[in-house]
């Protein structure tokens, strides 16, 4: 049988996507009262990373349902989001006109928004759970990078790859896989992770495909690209509870007692003036 091609793997996530964005939108995990309500969608650390939006053009990939986009346009950027998701577009799109916010949406697969999308940005930035669907880190660098105004940076906040290696076994981390060996995923779901708590919304059985980088992998693809690195952080907090030992710290991110291992890393590169 002639194996899935990286087209039909992305167009089978899109779909998956659509499923989820519908089952998202209603979901605690997502809490869209919140963003109703004024809260600022962006976690700490994608604050401390991007700082000052103001008056900024920004281009955020792979944006989801748009809260983070919608979150940043009230800081005072130019705030244009993009995702494959059809569905999450159009939710996107209706929270920011619901909500009287002047945020821009546009619906492609990210190695196609250079013919979609014209233009280029102070900012460009992607949050966590993006990286792990994309087949291709350095074309995908190629066309973040595209997007980058000269002097502009490209903000990358991620689950840091080492997460995904470890189960919990009676209580304890154990290595359970390579970070070099199987590292195209295939996952047939029955749910998210955003539908862990038992009033929420089911998402219908659906196929996943990802692709697991090493942090190099990452950064090297950047410069490849021509971007400049600017730093690079490693730290152990995360956005949900991934393993059953990780604890909430209080502050919308958990950890794990002892902070033994990083969980997220973050990443700003610069586009040189020209």
């Amino acid at each position: 049988m002639t194996s899935m091609s990286d087209l039909e793997k992305i167009e089978t996530n899109r779909q998956g996507f659509n499923l989820r964005a519908q089952a998202h939108r209603q979901s605690s995990y997502y809490d869209l009262e919140l963003l109703r309500n004024g809260h600022n969608m962006l976690r700490t650390l994608e604050q401390e990373e991007l700082r000052d939006v103001r008056g900024r053009s920004l281009l955020e990939l792979q944006c989801h349902l748009g809260a983070n986009t919608i979150s940043l346009a009230r800081m005072g950027a130019e705030a244009t989001g993009m995702d494959i998701s059809d569905d999450a577009i159009g939710i996107a799109r209706d929270l920011a006109e619901e909500l009287g916010v002047d945020a821009q949406f546009v619906r492609s697969d990210v190695y196609d928004l250079p013919l979609v999308l014209d233009g280029t940005f102070d900012m460009v930035f992607t949050g966590y759970g993006t990286l792990s669907f994309l087949p291709d880190i350095p074309r995908w660098a190629e066309v973040a990078a595209h997007f980058v105004k000269p002097g502009g940076t490209l903000t990358i906040v991620e689950i840091h790859p080492i997460v995904n290696l470890f189960d919990v076994v009676d209580g304890e981390l154990r290595v359970a896989r390579s970070l070099f060996h199987s590292r195209q995923l295939h996952h047939v779901m029955r749910s998210s992770y955003a539908d862990r708590l038992a009033d929420e919304v089911p998402v219908p059985e659906h196929t996943l495909h990802g692709w697991r980088w090493t942090i190099g992998e990452v950064v090297n693809a950047l410069v490849e690209a021509g971007l400049v690195i600017e730093r690079l952080r490693e730290v152990p907090i995360d956005a949900r509870q991934r393993l059953s030992v990780m604890e909430s710290d209080g502050e919308h991110s958990w950890r794990i007692p002892g902070d033994p291992l990083p969980l997220s890393f973050a990443c700003v590169a610069r586009k040189p003036a020209q």
